[in-house]
């Protein structure tokens, strides 16, 4: 899907991609959906973003947890608190932060991943629509959104990695079945 031009065309993609991601997922034996990744034949296929993500609970928790942090900025924007995305501590060095998150839920099961991911997804939509077009869609609306516009924070919290995910998660399948 191209990028989205309008709010309608916002929910729509972030919707769109949160259920492609649920049926590749539905698609998954139980014994895929528990096994760990194994991506050494080609590494290329993971990519640097996921190189923390070691199973789909940690790849669900993942996408959560980066979907909290938007929540959080939307949040501190609101207060009258604006921050950057990124928390002081990770901004030259974001792979950290991912290695951090998956890290402090490696006892969340799968089922709460997908609980979680779920809940974070939900309050993705409700907040982009709780945004007007201008403030979505406006370049630098917001201060920290800086020459950016809301719009494609949330897409790269939602859509984008979405669709990385299921192309991660048919890789992952396709290395189970050989």
């Amino acid at each position: 899907m191209a990028n989205p031009k309008n709010k309608q065309e916002l929910l729509a993609s972030i919707t769109d991609g949160y259920a492609k991601l649920c049926d590749q997922i539905a698609k998954m034996s139980d014994e895929e959906k528990l096994a760990p990744f194994d991506f050494t034949a080609d590494p290329k296929k993971c990519g640097v973003r996921w190189q923390y993500d070691r199973c789909l609970r940690d790849l669900l928790i993942h996408l959560h947890e980066w979907q909290v942090l938007m929540r959080e900025f939307v949040n501190n924007i609101r207060e009258g608190h604006p921050r950057d995305y990124l928390p002081d501590e990770y901004r030259r060095n974001y792979h950290e932060m991912d290695k951090m998150l998956v890290e402090k839920h490696q006892s969340t099961s799968l089922a709460d991943a997908q609980s979680l991911l779920k809940q974070t997804h939900e309050e993705m939509l409700n907040l982009v629509g709780s945004f007007s077009e201008e403030e979505l869609f406006t370049k630098g609306y917001y201060k920290n959104t800086y020459t950016t516009t809301m719009a494609a924070y949330f897409v790269s919290v939602t859509t984008s990695p979405y669709g990385q995910a299921v192309k991660l998660l048919k890789t992952h399948q396709k290395n189970c079945r050989k």
